[in-house]
């Protein structure tokens, strides 16, 4: 748990890195599958806190 707390910054640096590849990806295929799989992993992250449900990082959304 120590390590977790002393590396947040890094590991919600890589969440987002994952996340924002992931999207780009997304995009770039024609199937629909996958966005649903990115659109409940973005579900699930919002759920925790770390992502906006229109999978903005929290603090960033535009209003």
């Amino acid at each position: 748990m120590d390590w977790i707390i002393s590396n947040l910054k890094d590991i919600l640096a890589i969440i987002g890195a994952v996340v924002t590849v992931a999207s780009l990806i997304v995009k770039l295929t024609p199937t629909q599958k996958d966005d649903t799989a990115l659109a409940k992993v973005i579900e699930m992250l919002a759920v925790l806190g770390i992502f906006n449900p229109d999978g903005s990082v929290i603090g960033k959304a535009e209003k």
